[in-house]
């Protein structure tokens, strides 16, 4: 995404994500401007891909100067994302929700956020690759009866209590019998006995192959637990990028949570932990069986700060229905699904819980523009139901 350029209005922490190695390296170039009449200039003279507007703007108003941008020539070439107040400075009310959708915005970012959760705004903006698949690379070292011994790269996608599945650079056979070491790291599982019980092409644009193995006889508790954790959850080494500073240990949950899943690795790492942020935005499913094993993780962190951020639509549906599922911790961003009426898109949509709303018993969503014709979208759900989970 060479080239990619965004103007941003004098916001100290905005920049210091844009000035981020990951963003420079995909080579994403930066202007940041002073005023209200130095951002005009500036977008009119050459049209950003991205404009990141602070509400508050100096020497104007950043709903009116958002609206000039997309009433001028720039308006079908530049996305406009208004940046809200921190949270705790000013609350948002219906008027701002109602001067937001007036402004014509296509994003709203209520800071603090994490790096993470801006490239993800920028990503929705944009045609920069989403990050979001964090599973780790395993090596399969299979014994075939027919041909011996094998090393074979791939990916676990997901494990249960009766197998395992996985993404492969190469086919294997279903049926096949095999002895299978997991490695990741230093790490190496014992001998593990399993069946092939099926293997397809993957999607052809990404290739290879996706496979399930079927575990024969008991598993060993190593492989369990390694596997488990390749499939399941990242866990940050250092303090994460919280605007508060304070240490903590961040999860980075991934794939599908079912009655299959069991989270007795992730325990074990969290025992004791009194500050956790967990990031659900590669979590693809869970079933009400998953619900149960998560919530039986977080029982033991009662008293614990939690914080839940990036939260899926998978998730953010569960904790709707189960509030147990963020047991009273802080939700500090979630997707939330946007329909456009004028041309039928279906969108996902990051948003931070500072730009959500509340008028009496009502939930108020800031209202977007679609990424396809630029028409108005509404939030695809009610939002009392959508958002129940949230305090």
């Amino acid at each position: 995404m060479a080239g990619l350029r965004v103007v941003a209005t004098n916001n100290v922490a905005i920049f210091r994500y844009l000035a981020a190695p990951a963003l420079l390296r995909l080579g994403v170039s930066y202007q940041v401007v002073a005023d209200h009449d130095e951002l005009l200039a500036a977008v009119a003279a050459d049209p950003p891909a991205v404009a990141l507007v602070d509400v508050e703007l100096a020497g104007g108003d950043g709903y009116a100067a958002c609206q000039a941008i997309k009433r001028g020539p720039a308006g079908k070439l530049t996305r406009v994302a208004l940046v809200l107040p921190p949270r705790g400075v000013a609350t948002i009310d219906r008027a701002t929700i109602d001067r937001l959708a007036a402004s014509g915005c296509d994003d709203v970012l209520a800071p603090p956020l994490t790096a993470d959760d801006f490239y993800a705004h920028l990503s929705q903006l944009t045609s920069l690759p989403l990050r979001r698949d964090r599973r780790i690379a395993v090596e399969l070292e299979i014994e075939l009866p027919a041909t011996g011994a094998a090393t074979l790269g791939g990916q676990v996608t997901n494990v249960g209590a009766g197998g395992v599945g996985l993404r492969l650079e190469q086919p294997l056979t279903a049926g096949t019998a095999v002895a299978a070491r997991f490695r990741t790291g230093d790490q190496l599982s014992p001998e593990t006995r399993a069946v092939v019980a099926w293997c397809r092409p993957a999607d052809p644009i990404d290739g290879g192959h996706v496979a399930g193995l079927t575990w024969a006889g008991e598993v060993p508790l190593r492989t369990r637990l390694l596997l488990e954790q390749v499939a399941l959850f990242d866990l940050a080494d250092e303090p994460d990028d919280r605007a508060d500073g304070r240490p903590g240990v961040t999860v980075l949950l991934h794939g599908d949570s079912t009655e299959m899943t069991r989270f007795e690795a992730l325990a074990a790492r969290l025992a004791g932990a009194t500050d956790v942020t967990f990031d659900l935005a590669a979590v693809r499913y869970i079933s009400s069986a998953g619900v149960r094993a998560w919530c039986e993780l977080l029982a033991p962190l009662a008293g614990a700060r939690l914080r839940f951020r990036h939260c899926s639509i998978a998730f953010a549906s569960q904790a709707a229905m189960v509030p147990l599922v963020v047991a009273g911790g802080e939700v500090v961003s979630l997707e939330a699904p946007y329909y456009c009426d004028a041309c039928g898109r279906d969108e996902v949509r990051l948003l931070e819980v500072g730009a959500i709303a509340r008028d009496g018993d009502r939930i108020l969503a800031p209202r977007l523009t679609c990424g396809g014709c630029g028409a108005p979208t509404e939030l695809d759900d009610i939002p009392e139901r959508y958002f129940a989970f949230l305090p």
